[in-house]
């Protein structure tokens, strides 16, 4: 999956710094023929921290909101679930855009992914029960961030790229607390890719390892949320096939869609710029 290009939208200036410090964010310039003042600065808070997770090991996780004192109830809360990629396949992956959507009132929590990110499948049916492990750990970040009192239970999203997608669509589908999601090149099927990239199974045997994981299929999970889940594609996925995109509109014929004929599987600028659109609608953002 070819290589990641991460810019920042807009004309703020930021300066990003991880490790529980500040990460700044400068208001635009002001415009032609007015005279210049100091531009305001909205400090946001990132931080390294261990979700706790039950009866597993905590999970590392961004926390990335504005500094200060949070009123009750006042910020959206996103979950973000990283792809698996050549760049930033890992936590990071929207840690630029999660700074981003700070100042506008929006809360995320982007915690590392394990499987398959860093265990690689089996071929064996313990790879059904490392994916519901994998969820559970998602479940319990998403419990985590809407319990803090500054999110408002009601404006909850999940946005997942690849893997994180996949994933996305079964913690989404099943969580009726999430009121949207964003779900950017999945593909429809877990056995697809973990064959292929992984274990190189034909015949039968490939049939019966894909057999295992029915009940998970991602494409059967994204049913609950209508128009309040958008859909990302790319025109030029090696990855993820024109009958895949079928499958998922047809499961869900009321989703949103965007399709970007020139992008490749890790997307662009472009596609952010899109999501984080559909984002600020649906849960209420400001700018």
């Amino acid at each position: 999956m070819g290589p990641l290009v991460r810019k920042l939208i807009g004309k703020a200036a930021l300066a990003v710094a991880v490790a529980g410090t500040l990460a700044t964010v400068a208001a635009a310039s002001p415009p032609p023929g007015r005279t210049p003042t100091p531009p305001p600065v909205t400090q946001v808070s990132v931080q390294d921290i261990r979700v706790p997770v039950p009866g597993q090991q905590p999970v590392p996780a961004y926390l990335v909101r504005s500094a200060g004192a949070l009123k009750p109830g006042s910020q959206a809360g996103i979950l973000f679930l990283h792809w698996l990629g050549q760049i930033h396949s890992d936590r990071t992956e929207f840690l630029a855009e999660a700074i981003q959507l700070a100042p506008r009132g929006a809360v995320s929590l982007l915690p590392q992914g394990v499987f398959p990110w860093r265990a690689a499948p089996s071929g064996k049916p313990a790879d059904v029960r490392a994916i519901k492990r994998q969820l559970a750990v998602f479940k319990a970040c998403l419990n985590w961030l809407i319990a803090k009192g500054y999110v408002s239970g009601s404006r909850i999203a999940v946005v997942g790229h690849d893997y994180g997608a996949m994933y996305g669509a079964l913690l989404a589908n099943s969580d009726p607390r999430v009121h949207t999601a964003v779900l950017a090149t999945p593909d429809a099927t877990w056995g697809h890719w973990f064959v292929k990239y992984w274990l190189g199974f034909t015949g039968s045997r490939a049939a019966r390892y894909k057999a295992l994981f029915t009940s998970l299929q991602p494409v059967r999970h994204v049913s609950r949320l209508g128009s309040h889940e958008l859909f990302q594609w790319a025109g030029q996925d090696i990855f993820v096939s024109a009958s895949v995109r079928k499958r998922f509109a047809a499961a869900a014929p009321p989703s949103a869609v965007d399709f970007f004929p020139n992008s490749d599987h890790q997307l662009t600028t472009a596609a952010q710029v899109a999501r984080d659109k559909f984002l600020a609608t649906e849960l209420g953002l400001p700018g």
